[in-house]
């Protein structure tokens, strides 16, 4: 083990060292298939030579769209040696949604799976128009028509670039280069994305490590959180490969599939969202699984029961679990809650802040306010990214006048440092540990043939912590019903915006300036 954060100028090359130090180490488990460190990096470089041999230049972008494989990791790597930017879609998405993305970053590669679900991915993509995407790469199959072209059929076409002209490649990675950008939606309804460079990755990965994983020798990190995700990402495959553990790449979040890892594969961390822990511990045949090798249970995102993370403890150890707040603006935690802490602290807040990270909590007025009285949360670090991509209003309006971020969200600070999120100032709100902004699902609702107005809301739900109610309010002679509505959401929504109630009204309530009141909306709910 050693610290690969400053010594590298991006975790390509720190991963590549990792990968020399101990080639025939197990870096995946992926099923019943199991990958070295040295076989990942012979696959990335030769997904490398693809690219090189398909035009992909320095600071040319390339998105990934496709759930958690083996694929996925290496043709990331590969994106980021070849001097490029990463682009993560979820497969919740639906094609227009990743269009968004896609124009919005010019970007020029996708590698994809065939589709997810009953949604076609190829297909979507090609029935709209993004001039600037040149290729799209298949995962599975043996596709070459036009711009689409399989992973095998990609990588065998690289073969011909000199080792030379790729170790270039790869010593030319700049530092202060972009290694990611993870398109996040807000209020406006327009996804932001939020560029995070190879040196602030690195430096995320460095205090993921010291203050929240803590990774040792013969670890085992079971990734239950997408590859799209923050947390799958840089806090899952990419803190594990730069500090030499085996990563799970756990396929299914049903009980069963996952106390099979556990036992199977002696996973030792598992980070996942309370509904997943709430389902392993209440599983009927849990006492049959072996779980002693779990050392470390993070949990988050969401409002976590007290009762369960007693549970926790007691089934795990009072030292294994924790929980923590991140943003994706911060490339991943923010703080996190420490060895030794009480279920009360860490049920009821957030932990401290990363040692790295200067958090304060302010007033309307901008003044810092005192512990144990609520304030925005701003944050202000090295990782922090430095602006939203392409974006100069989102960015002025997303900073202080002294360079702090504005999180959008309300905390208190107790005594010990320990940070509790009590509000939010932006209409977010988190489905399962997806964040939802309801001006995004606002805008897909006004496309319904018959709506005149709609507003959005989270409400509890005691599985998801929050789920999305919709207020609709039809046109004149419309012919609408709940059902309906859903059904229309499903088809063109990531499952987590979807609506789970929708209410129609005559009005919706306003405020004096004529904005659609949110307070009231909660209290008519």
């Amino acid at each position: 083990m050693f610290d690969p954060a400053l010594p590298f100028p991006s975790p390509f090359h720190a991963f590549a060292a990792m990968a020399d130090r101990q080639p025939a180490a197990v870096a995946i488990r992926e099923g019943d298939r199991t990958i070295t460190y040295g076989d990942v990096l012979d696959a990335a470089r030769a997904a490398t030579r693809g690219l090189i041999a398909a035009g992909f230049a320095p600071g040319d972008c390339a998105a990934i769209w496709a759930v958690n494989q083996s694929e996925w990791i290496v043709a990331a790597l590969a994106i980021q040696a070849a001097g490029g930017t990463l682009i993560p879609a979820s497969t919740r998405l639906k094609p227009r949604e990743v269009s968004h993305v896609l124009a919005r970053a010019r970007v020029r590669f996708l590698f994809c799976d065939p589709g997810f679900g009953s949604t076609d991915f190829v297909g979507g993509i090609l029935d709209l128009d993004l001039p600037d995407l040149r290729r799209i790469i298949v995962f599975g199959g043996d596709a070459e028509d036009g711009r689409v072209t399989s992973w095998s059929r990609f990588v065998a076409a690289g073969a011909g670039v000199p080792a030379t002209e790729l170790d270039a490649r790869i010593a030319g990675i700049d530092p202060d280069g972009l290694a990611d950008i993870i398109f996040t939606s807000g209020t406006t309804g327009v996804p932001k994305g939020v560029p995070i460079t190879n040196a602030q990755s690195l430096i995320a990965c460095e205090q993921q490590q010291a203050c929240v994983s803590r990774f040792g020798p013969g670890d085992v990190l079971a990734v239950t959180y997408p590859f799209a995700h923050n947390a799958g990402y840089r806090a899952g495959w990419q803190a594990a490969f730069l500090y030499g553990i085996t990563l799970v790449i756990a396929q299914s979040l049903d009980a069963d599939t996952l106390l099979t890892l556990i036992e199977r594969d002696r996973v030792s961390v598992l980070p996942a969202v309370p509904t997943v822990y709430q389902g392993i511990l209440e599983h009927p045949d849990f006492a049959r699984y072996d779980t002693s090798s779990l050392r470390s249970a993070m949990t988050g995102a969401t409002t976590i029961p007290v009762v369960l993370i007693e549970q926790m403890q007691a089934t795990f150890g009072v030292a294994a679990v924790s929980a923590g707040y991140g943003l994706t603006e911060a490339a991943g935690s923010v703080s996190h809650t420490r060895p030794g802490d009480s279920a009360i602290v860490i049920a009821t807040t957030t932990g401290r802040p990363l040692d790295n990270l200067d958090v304060r909590l302010i007033d309307g007025d901008g003044q810092a306010v005192p512990p144990g009285t609520p304030g925005e949360i701003v944050i202000k670090g090295p990782q922090v990214m430095r602006g939203y991509f392409e974006d100069d209003a989102a960015t002025a309006a997303a900073f202080t006048a002294d360079g702090y971020l504005r999180t959008g969200d309300v905390g208190v600070f107790d005594a010990a440092g320990n940070l509790a999120i009590t509000d939010r100032l932006k209409d977010m709100y988190i489905v399962g540990g997806f964040n939802t902004y309801p001006a995004e699902i606002e805008q897909q609702l006004a496309r319904i043939d018959g709506v005149a107005e709609a507003a959005v809301i989270g409400i509890d739900d005691p599985r998801l912590g929050q789920v999305g109610r919709a207020f609709i309010v039809p046109r004149a002679d419309a012919v609408l019903d709940e059902a309906g509505v859903i059904t229309w959401c499903r088809a063109e929504m990531a499952n987590y915006k979807v609506p789970r109630v929708v209410t129609f009204v005559d009005a919706l309530p306003r405020n004096p300036t004529g904005k659609v009141s949110k307070v009231d909306l909660r209290k008519l709910a």
